[in-house]
């Protein structure tokens, strides 16, 4: 086991007392704003970590929950916030949100600076990888990992059965008489939105992220049914949200792509092709089959209503704080990987 980095190490790297240290981790004491920079420049360079248990044994927890969303532009990130809050404050915790989606790094930034929110630990929404070298979510206080993303064994992680979940929805397009099954949200490449043949076969092994994760399930269903997967069916999404889920679908149409019926990565990318479908005149669900996932609360509003993968949301949230309020009490397992269950729930944008 590696050494341990002290309080004296920091002090004695940043030239400063162990006093000094203790004010800059508590946000007391006066001091020069530089000093305390070179405190938090020694603290991050050293890998240093508070000792949470003996800490809450000598002060006492702030019942206080860190959540970090990328931005309430999507429908889920809003319910998942109101879902974590309502549960944790059920647990006798306050959550503190916070969004990262204008910031230059993302969520890497905003750890860099966690400590400065005085919470007791946080909940990390992520959109993107996160680096298996130069891991940022080692705290000094406990994570737990949500967003569909691998922690690579740093922090407990909570994802969404998506690979088994979208073949579901896929076979059950099958059952409803669909023959050509499109997919819009792909992973968008970093050059075009167009899909190959090869970022297909990739995606056979995609092993995180929610659209990847997704677009798998959806293939593995069309080669259990004996269909080969076509690029000319699939749109890619740079974001999954409404306004890219329309453009994807009217790409497919421009080009002549045939489609019965739809399986969309989200919700919002869902409710996004019903608006390019109903544009070109096409009906849901008499000449085009949709589902989505998330079952947020718009997709019940939709017209047509949307057919959608449930993934038990209020689930995934409570999971997330159960798992931090447990490392907070103290638990000192290895971090684990919980999915939760799931359900397709049937509305007007299927036949049924």
């Amino acid at each position: 086991m590696t050494k341990r980095i002290t309080l004296a190490d920091v002090a004695a790297d940043a030239g400063v007392s162990a006093k000094t240290v203790s004010d800059v981790i508590h946000h007391r004491g006066r001091m020069r704003e530089e000093t305390r920079e070179r405190v938090r420049n020694s603290m991050r360079a050293l890998g240093y970590t508070t000792n949470l248990a003996a800490r809450t044994l000598r002060t006492g927890s702030a019942k206080l929950i860190g959540l970090a969303i990328p931005n309430f532009a999507q429908p889920f990130n809003g319910n998942y916030a109101d879902i974590v809050t309502s549960y944790a404050w059920a647990k006798g915790y306050r959550v503190s949100i916070t969004t990262y989606h204008r910031l230059s790094q993302g969520l890497r930034e905003l750890s860099a600076d966690a400590y400065r929110f005085g919470v007791d630990g946080w909940i990390f929404l992520t959109d993107t990888p996160i680096p298996a070298q130069d891991n940022f979510l080692n705290q000094d206080r406990p994570v737990v990992l949500t967003g569909d993303y691998l922690s690579h064994g740093v922090a407990d992680t909570i994802m969404f059965p998506n690979v088994e979940a979208s073949q579901t929805a896929t076979t059950r397009l099958f059952e409803l008489g669909c023959e050509r099954i499109g997919f819009i949200g792909a992973p968008a490449n970093a050059d075009s939105l167009d899909v190959t043949t090869q970022q297909l076969d990739a995606a056979l092994t995609a092993q995180e992220g929610n659209s990847a994760m997704r677009l798998r399930g959806h293939l593995t269903a069309l080669l259990q049914h004996n269909r080969s997967p076509l690029p000319s069916l699939v749109g890619a999404c740079t974001r999954l949200d409404r306004s890219d889920g329309e453009k994807a679908t009217l790409r497919l149409l421009d080009a002549g792509a045939q489609f019965d019926a739809l399986f969309c990565a989200n919700d919002a990318v869902a409710l996004g092709a019903m608006s390019a479908l109903t544009s070109r005149g096409l009906r849901i669900p008499e000449d085009v089959q949709i589902i989505g996932f998330d079952n947020t609360p718009d997709a019940a509003f939709s017209s047509p209503r949307l057919t959608t993968i449930d993934p038990f949301t209020e689930q995934y949230a409570q999971m997330a704080v159960d798992c931090l309020i447990s490392r907070l009490e103290g638990d000192e397992t290895a971090p684990t990987v919980h999915i939760t269950d799931f359900a397709l729930i049937e509305r007007d944008s299927t036949r049924h």
